[in-house]
């Protein structure tokens, strides 16, 4: 009798390429019918976890942890139930999305009670929940530009509240200028277009976005690039006369990878060019509403970003191909900085390309590698793994676990040929083999999201806006956890041993209710008074005394701040 063929006598290769086509109960449900199917191997398939969260909820991937199957599997249940929007620092033009305070009333000097009046929450030193967020469903991802904060659903919807551009609007007469918006509002479409939180299309569904300072760009399923550079007004098809883009395709020429809005340039990454620069897209409240698309006449390309490894044998590399793959590797993911593109590639290299833009003549230089020093022979060190950055600071993520971050002008200085004593890369050592799989950059700060749910902050906090998170605006629990505000300008610094390990951002209350008893004196605050004023009494930054950063708080996946 011929022996009978199980299911478990099948190859594991076979299994790898059953899972795609499962969702999470059906896995589920066939890694529990047997022991051999219930191995960490199969329950925590990184590639099955990472591809159901990033395909069901539009999460970007993140790199540094995507080999990690059983913390993809835990987001993948959290974002179903836990997923929440905190926001905290400056509120102007109402960008953290807080409520009002409870409407002022008085008396005018004639005695005549004016109309009633509510003042925003202009800061905020706390991470704060931000309003009306409960009908957006599952929140996958949330970025900050200059005056504004935009989130993305897992409908494919993005929201924003503040302003997109109120440099460029205030300039116009009170008629023309944008109205913040203090409530989440989706971004409009042309007439013609269904926006994705009413109905599903490919051609509007948003499956990656970028915020930069002033305009949002938005990449949909299908590959359209589409421009907002104001809530009012309807998005823009960005087109480009030289470089032809293509929809509905899984990959080859003309496929769009990614998008990126920076400080004052828009880039996207399409097969075939490779990353493609340009200004920023303009929609003025004249132009006719039903205009959907934009040519961008002036662009400039990234040199020797094009290459693309050949996915199969039919698919033969060219000379120049063969070079680019052993000098260059294929760009994994890019950055754009004001004035400086960087770009890491699967071969483990850094490199920046200037830019510069002058009328009619755009260009892009050559890109120059940027070395990374390998500490006691350790070749992963050297190795990068992926780049972050925005306007003029940046991080770069090694295969060793290090994440070195570096400033714009010493890039420009180095493409220059100025001497300089400053290396190029800083190691702070809170960030260093401490699981950080996320920077975020403000102008004058920045925050580390670690993979155990933590965020810590760095950097200074203009005008004791609340921008690090830890409390404070210049009360005695913001000195205490290690700002030292100054007398001028109220700018907070973080004092150095603060890198040493970090300071946490404290989303539990009861962390700040116990802060705010230490520093009212604690059971005897008489005893403690002396104690206080020396913790608390100078502004100098190397002044000790400070509050440790606690333990371990839990932060959503759209937790890093504005």
């Amino acid at each position: 009798m011929a022996n009978t063929l199980t299911f478990l006598d099948l190859p594991v290769d076979i299994l790898w390429l059953i899972f795609p086509y499962l969702d999470a109960r059906d896995f589920l449900s066939l890694t529990s019918t047997c022991q051999a199917l219930h191995k960490s191997d199969f329950v925590h398939d990184a590639h099955f976890w990472s591809a159901l969260v990033r395909n069901t909820f539009r999460v970007p991937n993140q790199p540094v942890v995507q080999n990690d199957g059983e913390r993809w599997q835990k987001l993948y249940r959290r974002l179903l139930t836990q997923s929440r929007i905190y926001t905290w620092g400056s509120s102007s033009e109402g960008c953290l999305g807080h409520s009002y305070e409870p409407p002022i009333m008085g008396v005018t000097p004639l005695g005549v009670p004016p109309r009633a009046r509510r003042s925003r929450l202009m800061a905020a030193s706390w991470p704060e929940p931000m309003d009306n967020t409960q009908g957006l469903g599952v929140v996958s991802d949330v970025q900050c530009g200059g005056w504004s904060t935009s989130l993305l659903t897992a409908k494919g919807a993005v929201h924003t509240v503040g302003t997109l551009d109120a440099d460029h609007w205030a300039r116009r007469p009170p008629s023309r200028r944008q109205v913040p918006t203090l409530s989440p509002t989706p971004l409009k479409y042309p007439p013609s277009y269904v926006p994705p939180h009413q109905r599903y299309d490919p051609s509007t569904a948003i499956k990656q976005f970028s915020s930069g300072r002033a305009h949002v760009l938005g990449l949909s399923d299908s590959g359209r690039i589409w421009s907002w550079q104001n809530v009012e007004l309807a998005a823009l098809h960005v087109r480009f006369l030289h470089h032809e883009t293509r929809e509905n395709q899984e990959s080859g020429p003309g496929t769009v990878r990614k998008v990126v809005a920076g400080w004052n340039k828009s880039a996207a990454f399409i097969e075939g060019p490779g990353i493609v620069v340009w200004d920023p897209l303009q929609r003025e409240y004249d132009d006719a509403s039903v205009e959907d698309a934009a040519l961008v006449m002036e662009t400039a390309v990234v040199p020797n970003t094009g290459y693309r490894r050949p996915r199969n044998k039919a698919q033969r590399a060219n000379e120049n191909d063969a070079r680019l793959a052993e000098t260059v590797g294929e760009v994994l993911n890019f950055v754009l900085l004001e004035h400086v593109v960087l770009v890491n590639t699967s071969i483990g290299k850094l490199f920046a390309a200037q830019i510069f833009w002058d009328d009619g003549q755009p260009r892009i230089a050559e890109p120059i590698e940027l070395a990374l020093s390998a500490e006691s022979g350790n070749a992963d060190a050297a190795f990068t793994t992926d780049v972050q950055g925005s306007f003029r600071r940046f991080a770069v993520f090694t295969r060793a676990g290090e994440v070195l971050t570096g400033h714009q002008d010493r890039i420009t200085d180095l493409m220059q040929g100025v001497p300089s004593e400053q290396p190029l890369f800083k190691r702070i050592a809170a960030l260093q083999h401490k699981d950080v799989i996320s920077v975020a950059f403000g102008d004058y700060h920045f925050h580390a999201l670690h993979s155990s749910g933590y965020i810590t902050s760095y950097g200074t906090e203009p005008q004791a806006s609340g921008a690090l998170g830890l409390g404070g605006h210049g009360d005695p629990e913001g000195r205490l956890r290690g700002i030292r505000y100054q007398s001028v300008n109220r700018d907070g610094l973080l004092v150095p041993h603060a890198y040493a390990e970090g300071r946490r951002v404290w989303f539990e209350h009861e962390k700040r209710d116990w802060i705010r008893f230490l520093t009212a004196g604690g059971a005897e605050p008489e005893e403690a008074a002396e104690r206080i004023r020396m913790a608390l009494g100078s502004p100098d930054v190397r002044c000790r005394g400070e509050s440790a950063s606690g333990s371990s708080s839990r932060a959503g996946i759209g937790s890093p701040s504005s």
